[in-house]
């Protein structure tokens, strides 16, 4: 196969690339790769990953840096989530008619296949490119993905005002402050990216029983190391900052994990505004105080 990828929910993503027309036996192609995809283990994918890694970057570990890709906490979770789902994508800079045909009722009928074109230009010294995705239409996709659902129920369900709550804060701390962070709906927290080029992670947590915490976290020694330093030296001094319990604890699988979290009391009456108020006013507070201590003590 052209290209083998992963996406953010652990699924396998088969890329099929064509320099020009896709030719009428691509997508063909495709499912044969999808349907020897759809056998790989957790165990194989690691393989194929640090075969890759092997060449590319040696001294990475492959186990470690596709539990941070996708946000997981062990290795039995990510065995969990490896390779559910196998997707496909065709990309040429024509699509052949028959293949748009096929794909067209293979995404109707729940394959997730996509059909992309791109076209290069080349404008002075610079090169331009052009893409458009065919099948399915972006008009059209949300439309499928919510047919899709109602067909087929979801395995985890995440309670409305968990997700309103947790997509207002993701929307504070990407347009509101210097930290980013990515929620994808589907889970009752979710992980920020990384922070001062260290191993660390801003983790946002909103259960549907009203309780919240945010905690930052890492499984690198070097890393939680220094977590537990500040929290060994500074968590009376950052409890009174923030009005909040402060907890340092060690994953209870994954031993090396080791977080420091705030957590939120609400009051029963409260309402949604006035907890998000409280829960992102909060949040800034801990960033810039783990920030400032975090670069005032040793690091090797």
């Amino acid at each position: 196969m052209d290209l083998l990828a992963i996406d953010k929910e652990g699924n396998l993503v088969i890329i099929e690339v064509k320099r020009d027309t896709t030719g009428s036996n691509v997508d063909f192609q495709s499912l044969k790769y999808a349907s020897y995809c759809a056998r790989l283990t957790p165990a194989d994918i690691l393989e194929i990953y640090e075969d890759y890694l092997r060449i590319d970057t040696p001294s990475t570990n492959a186990k470690d840096e596709m539990i941070e890709f996708l946000e997981v906490d062990n290795e039995e979770e990510l065995n969990n989530i490896l390779n559910n789902i196998q997707r496909i994508i065709i990309v040429g800079k024509e699509i052949d008619k028959r293949i748009l045909s096929v794909c067209t009722w293979l995404y109707e009928n729940n394959i997730d296949v996509k059909c992309v074109t791109i076209k290069p230009y080349k404008i002075k010294n610079q090169l331009i490119i052009d893409t458009d995705q065919i099948i399915p239409p972006y008009k059209l996709e949300d439309y499928y993905i919510n047919k899709k659902v109602a067909i087929k129920e979801r395995k985890i369900r995440v309670a409305e005002d968990v997700t309103f709550f947790l997509q207002k804060v993701d929307s504070f701390i990407n347009n509101r402050t210097d930290y980013t962070a990515r929620y994808g709906g589907k889970r009752d927290y979710f992980k920020g990216h990384r922070f001062l080029n260290r191993k660390w992670n801003f983790v946002f947590v909103y259960k549907k029983d009203r309780t919240a915490s945010i905690f930052v976290e890492s499984y690198k020694k070097q890393e939680t190391d220094l977590i537990r330093s500040i929290a060994e030296k500074y968590s009376e001094e950052l409890a009174k900052l923030l009005g909040y319990e402060i907890e340092l604890s060690q994953g209870s699988k994954n031993t090396d994990l080791y977080r420091l979290a705030v957590k939120f009391k609400f009051k029963p009456d409260q309402d949604v505004e006035d907890r998000l108020r409280q829960y992102t006013e909060t949040f800034i507070k801990f960033y810039q105080f783990i920030k400032e201590k975090a670069n005032s003590m040793p690091y090797k």
